[in-house]
C-alpha cells in the first residue's frame, strides 16, 4: 500500500463565517472524500474536530486523546463534525486509527450512530463505509499536521499571533 500525503489548507466556512484549516489527503479535502463515497445524505460543511472550535473541554480532550493513540492500539477518532453545531453530538465522522513507530493508519471511516451520553462513549457504535479506502501516512507528516492544529489550542498564544496564518491567504469557499 502506498503512503498518502496529509496536509492542511485554509478554507472559509460559510456557516461560521470564519477561516479555518481543513484536512487534505493527496490534495483533496477529507470532507469531500467522505461525502463523495459515503452514500449518505450529509450536509456539506463538515470541519475537523482538531480545530479549537469545540467549546466543551471533555469533547476536546477526547478528540486529542485519540488523535495519536499508543502504538499498535486501535481507537475510533472523531475526525469531522458538523460546522453548524460545532460539537460531537450532531453529524460526526469517525476514523479507526492506529499507529506504529513509522506510520499512522486510518483504517476505515464511518458515521457515529450510538446513543452516547458522554464523550467517552462516542465511537462505540459506528456505521462503517465500505467505499472509502484506508489511508496510511508517515507518522512524521501526521504529527506535523497535529502541530498545525495545536497552535490554536494554546491559550497562552495571543489572538494577534493566531490570526496571522490567515492574513494575506487566499481562501476557498465551498
Amino acid at each position: 500500500m502506498r503512503n498518502n500525503k496529509i496536509s492542511t489548507k485554509t478554507y472559509f466556512n460559510p456557516f461560521t463565517k470564519s477561516n479555518y484549516y481543513i484536512i487534505e489527503v493527496d490534495g483533496m479535502s477529507l470532507e469531500k472524500i467522505v461525502l463523495d463515497k459515503c452514500n449518505e445524505d450529509i450536509t456539506p460543511g463538515l470541519v475537523p474536530t482538531l480545530l479549537n472550535w469545540l467549546s466543551d473541554h471533555e469533547e476536546r480532550e477526547l478528540v486529542w486523546s485519540r488523535a495519536l493513540p499508543k502504538e499498535n492500539k486501535k481507537v475510533n477518532l472523531p475526525i469531522l463534525m458538523c460546522s453548524d453545531d460545532i460539537d460531537l453530538w450532531c453529524t460526526l465522522i469517525i476514523t479507526e486509527i492506529e499507529v506504529d513507530k513509522d506510520y499512522v493508519y486510518w483504517n476505515k471511516f464511518g458515521l457515529e450512530v450510538s446513543d452516547a451520553e458522554t464523550p467517552q462513549e462516542i465511537g462505540k457504535e459506528v456505521k462503517w463505509y465500505k467505499d472509502i479506502p484506508p489511508m496510511i501516512f508517515s507518522r512524521k507528516e501526521y504529527e506535523e499536521l497535529l502541530n498545525r492544529f495545536k497552535i490554536y489550542l494554546d491559550d497562552s498564544i495571543s489572538d494577534e499571533y493566531t490570526a496571522q496564518p490567515f492574513e494575506n491567504v487566499q481562501v476557498q469557499e465551498y
